[in-house]
């Protein structure tokens, strides 16, 4: 078992370098505060590519969790943080509602950018009145003669995908929403969800001229001058922090850095641009499921890709790049721990809770049981879980820990980290852009102004 450091609040600022190493000397502005007006934002340019990147889910206390616990274990600082000093970026807060409640779910937070109106929770772009208007890909695609693509660490076929290009009154009729990318002709999608595209599907995707990748090896490896449809998982892409600790995983599922770069590749030669979201889906799994390991990871998975995608808009400066999420989840909150709050340590898990949980099973099984010389399976559990948590229980603390339920109870008394629930939250959201047209993002917008923003950025609309 790893013995984690003794470190106060005072030894975390000191290793973290929060004063002129981290963030940077306080006397020097940060350009992308000074700079809202360059004239790399300017509206009187257009774009000619969008990038529209989501990490689902998150809070602003996600990222900020993320960025310590990075600062924490390298050194360094997130690259989504260190865009915030490096470059001209016009930054937002969000306003999130849907047409039916204040807390909206992923259905109508993604048609607000889809369609720019507000609609009720569950529903993909379909108005009440069962219209449905013309959506954000099929302009870019129609008006704008643009190539699309989507790419995300949930089922191709979520509703944040599903939002910029489908249009179904149920969230959950995923294998419909897969064959509307077939016939709106998304150039690139990549994910989840191949449970989805049943053979007769797949047939008719290749018959239109893409490829079919399943594996890693396949998708390094694929032709960028044709169009790609890639299915990494049945269902979900594995969490990444079990991706990293698991080497099958690792060996056959790509990263979701790995997944935009083929993306990009694929899209970059379009003669008229292209628009393409990216999403870090898995964040707001992690954070449905309160599950600290995994959505600190995957949020650091999704601030790699944010790298790869600023390495392409260097190389490409008439892209506009958005970054942003659709709504919180879970509430997650790094808290003080001990007298005037010194004791609040990091959290150093393996693995995610839903490996906890395929673990928990196997432990539970009776050939297992029977293996163990009819050991208690339970108390192999709590010894895994302890173990794998690098923290350091007390006693009294280990005597309370019987099962995953009780053990997650245990944790917060030594993380630091807590939730509110497991549902969405109404927080205002972070959002950022740079690039042309970045200028007309005002400090507050509503989730619903963004789509006509981006037409504007574009020259789609006036």
């Amino acid at each position: 078992m790893t013995q984690p450091r003794s470190t106060s609040r005072r030894d975390f600022l000191k290793f973290a370098g929060l004063g002129s190493l981290a963030w940077g000397a306080a006397a020097t502005p940060a350009l992308g505060q000074t700079h809202r007006d360059s004239q790399d934002n300017s509206t009187q340019k257009l774009a000619k590519n969008v990038i529209f990147m989501v990490a689902d889910g998150m809070n602003i206390a996600t990222w900020s969790l993320a960025d310590a616990y990075l600062q924490r274990t390298t050194g360094g600082a997130t690259h989504w943080r260190k865009l915030y000093y490096e470059r001209p970026v016009v930054r937002a807060l969000c306003e999130t509602h849907s047409a039916s409640s204040l807390v909206t779910d992923s259905a109508a937070a993604a048609s607000c950018w889809g369609i720019g109106h507000r609609i009720v929770n569950g529903v993909i772009n379909i108005m009440p009145d069962g219209s449905k208007p013309t959506n954000l890909f099929q302009k870019m695609r129609l008006q704008g003669h643009k190539r699309t693509g989507l790419v995300t660490t949930a089922t191709a076929t979520h509703a944040t995908p599903a939002g910029f290009v489908a249009a179904v009154q149920n969230r959950k009729s995923q294998g419909e929403i897969a064959f509307q990318y077939l016939e709106n002709g998304v150039d690139v999608i990549m994910g989840g969800g191949a449970e989805y595209f049943g053979d007769s599907l797949l047939s008719a995707y290749q018959t239109s001229g893409y490829q079919v990748v399943t594996k890693r090896a396949e998708l390094l490896k694929a032709d960028p001058t044709r169009k790609l449809l890639g299915l990494f998982s049945k269902r979900y892409i594995p969490y990444e922090v079990d991706r990293l600790h698991d080497p099958l995983l690792k060996a056959n599922v790509p990263t979701l850095a790995e997944m935009t770069q083929s993306a990009l590749d694929a899209l970059q030669d379009s003669p008229n641009g292209f628009m393409l979201m990216v999403e870090g889906g898995r964040v707001d799994h992690a954070a449905h499921a309160n599950d600290a390991p995994a959505i600190i990871h995957d949020m650091l998975a999704f601030d790699k890709t944010i790298q790869t995608v600023l390495n392409f808009v260097d190389q490409h400066p008439d892209t506009l790049l958005i970054i942003t999420t659709d709504h919180g989840t879970g509430g997650i909150q790094l808290n003080g721990l001990g007298d005037e709050d010194f004791d609040t340590t990091k959290p150093a898990y393996s693995a995610s809770t839903p490996a906890f949980l395929t673990l928990t099973k196997m432990y539970q099984s009776q050939e297992v049981a029977v293996a163990l010389n009819k050991a208690q399976p339970k108390a192999k559990l709590v010894e895994m879980l302890v173990q794998n948590s690098g923290l350091n229980f007390k006693a009294a603390d280990l005597a309370k820990i019987t099962d995953l339920k009780t053990f997650q109870e245990v944790l917060p008394a030594y993380t630091g980290i807590n939730w509110t629930s497991h549902a969405h939250t109404a927080d205002l959201v972070e959002f950022c852009a740079i690039g042309p047209g970045a200028r007309q993002f005002l400090p507050f917008i509503r989730n619903d102004e963004v789509h006509g923003k981006i037409l504007k950025a574009t020259g789609l609309a006036v």
